[in-house]
Formats: C-alpha cells, structure tokens, sequence
C-alpha cells in the first residue's frame, strides 16, 4: 500500500476537524452527564464563554497587529541597509 502525501494546507484542515468533531463528541457526552449543573447555572456558563471569546478575538487582533509591525520594521530595515556601503573592502 503507497503512503498517501496530501498537500500540508489539507492535511492541516483535515486534523482541525477531526479535532472539532472530538472536542464535540466531549463536550456532549459532559453535557449528558452533567444536566442539572448546566441549567442551574447556565447565565454563568454563557458569560464564561463570551469572556473566553472576547479573550480568544483580542489575542489574535494584537497577533495580527504585531505581524503587521513586524512587516513595517523589515521594509525599514531593508531600505536603510540598501542605501548603505558593504563595510567590507572589495
């Protein structure tokens, strides 16, 4: 039997949903089990989620913001050192 190679990007995609669907099959089988303690305090559990959220939006906003940092600095890097001598003798 030949090892099948799939391109990274799909095998990526592939894992993120085998990932999704145990985190599910997880999240439910708790869920059975633990009922009562949901309904009971269900305004608690739905603000935790919309803090976990917010947290999750925020830390990928300043990822984002810090990459797009990153990118000016290099292109000011770049034009500086292009402007500039070798150092050494030719």
């Amino acid at each position: 039997m030949a090892a099948y190679a799939a391109p990274p990007r799909y095998r990526a995609v592939q894992l993120a949903l085998r990932d999704a669907l145990t985190a599910g099959i997880s999240l439910g089988y708790l869920a059975h089990q633990y009922r009562e303690a949901l309904v009971a305090n269900s305004a608690v559990i739905g603000l935790s989620l919309l803090a976990v959220f917010a947290a999750g939006y925020l830390l990928r906003l300043a990822a984002r913001t810090l990459l797009r940092a990153n990118t000016r600095i290099d292109a000011i890097f770049t034009e500086e050192l292009r402007d500039k001598p070798s150092p050494r003798p030719r």
